[in-house]
C-alpha cells in the first residue's frame, strides 16, 4: 500500500489546525494572568511559563509578547472560561 493511498483511511487524516479554535491575538502574558487572577485562579509558580491553578485546573502560560492567538485560546479552554467571557475580563 502506497502513503498516499493511507491517508485516505479516515483514521489517519490530521485535523485542520486551526478547527473550532477562535485566535485571540495581541494578548501579553502580564494581561493574561491578571484575567485569570479575576477569574480565581492564582500563581503557583513564575519562570519561562507562569503555572496558575484554581484547586482543580492548572494552566501553563508563556511569557511572551504577546502570546500565540491560538496558544492563548488553548489557555482559556483549559480554563473552563469562555471566549466571550475571557474577552470580557480583560
Amino acid at each position: 500500500m502506497r502513503l498516499q493511498s493511507l491517508f485516505r483511511l479516515p483514521f489517519l487524516r490530521f485535523p485542520d489546525k486551526n478547527q473550532g479554535t477562535p485566535e485571540i491575538g495581541g494578548i501579553d502574558y502580564r494581561s493574561a494572568v491578571a484575567v485569570f487572577e479575576d477569574a480565581g485562579f492564582w500563581v503557583l509558580h513564575e519562570g519561562v511559563h507562569v503555572v496558575m491553578t484554581d484547586g482543580r485546573r492548572i494552566l501553563t502560560i508563556p511569557c511572551q509578547d504577546p502570546v500565540n492567538p491560538l496558544t492563548m485560546a488553548g489557555i482559556v479552554r483549559d480554563s473552563g472560561l469562555t471566549v466571550e467571557k475571557f474577552r470580557q475580563l480583560l
